[in-house]
């Protein structure tokens, strides 16, 4: 039985991919081009790259958060309920929940991250601690 249920997932989940499959990546912004795309390139990379939601899987509801969350706190202008709509349906069709269940990308390994612009000296002098295996200074000296 449990052999039937993992031939009918993986089934469902390599149709999903196929059908995924044949949409075109734009080049430009390598987002799907797909219904509605260019409404919501126009709309969403005014503000921020393609690739803060093209890396991201959410639910129809998660996305809506999200985008009134940019409209009430994030600077994004107050969107007519019908583009609104628009892009919520092009984000949840294309970037909704995967089949697999793993919808956040993985983390971002430490050693590909920027410096910390907002480190103080005792910081940097700690971490530099950290990797030489010393234990670091738990206060000022006096």
């Amino acid at each position: 039985m449990r052999f039937l249920c993992f031939i009918a997932v993986a089934g469902v989940a390599r149709f999903a991919f196929a059908a995924d499959a044949k949409v075109p990546l734009d080049p430009m912004t390598g987002m799907k081009m797909g219904a509605d795309w260019e409404t919501v390139r126009n709309h969403c990379i005014a503000c921020h790259s393609p690739q803060t939601f093209l890396r991201q899987r959410a639910t129809e509801a998660n996305w809506t958060s999200t985008l009134e969350w940019m409209q009430t706190n994030g600077g994004l202008w107050k969107l007519d309920p019908a583009v609104q709509k628009t892009i919520i349906k092009y984000l949840t069709t294309y970037y909704g929940p995967s089949a697999s269940g793993t919808d956040r990308r993985p983390p971002i390994p430490a050693t590909l991250m920027p410096l910390n612009p907002y480190a103080t000296e005792a910081r940097l002098e700690a971490e530099a601690k950290k990797k030489e295996g010393l234990p670091p200074r738990l206060s000022a000296p006096r």
